[in-house]
């Protein structure tokens, strides 16, 4: 191989190894806000029946039977389901239909967080 050749594929190499380290940092910060969007999200929309926690164990939740959001039977459902369920909304639950896809996309994994957020202070107990 010539010291061309060398040259310009160390150079590559050395390029996507500079542009793959500068937006590490940032995909990490984007999605840390991304987690706290969808935390507001729920917490504006969801936690007066699903509670703060996820439980559904608010007045308005246990009046409306509003579901567990940490129960097996909701962490079995897929994202696309859960979107779904938000979108158009289900049983008592009404559609959120104001929340953009993005936002709907933000709040999935604050759902799911929720399940952890159990199973650790159950730990701590």
């Amino acid at each position: 191989m010539s010291a061309t050749i060398q040259r310009r594929i160390m150079t590559g190499a050395v390029t996507i190894l500079a542009v793959a380290v500068l937006a590490t940092p940032h995909s990490v910060s984007a999605q840390n806000s991304k987690s706290d969007d969808g935390q507001k999200i729920y917490e504006q929309n969801c936690a007066k029946c699903h509670a703060p926690d996820g439980s559904g164990n608010t007045t308005i939740g246990k009046a409306v039977g509003a579901k567990d959001l940490r129960a097996p039977e909701a962490l079995k459902l897929t994202d696309a389901q859960i979107a779904t369920q938000i979108e158009q909304g289900k049983g008592n639950m009404p559609p959120f239909s104001g929340l953009t896809k993005a936002q709907i996309d933000a709040v999935i994994p604050y759902l799911r967080s929720l399940s952890k957020k159990q199973v650790a202070s159950k730990k701590t107990q």
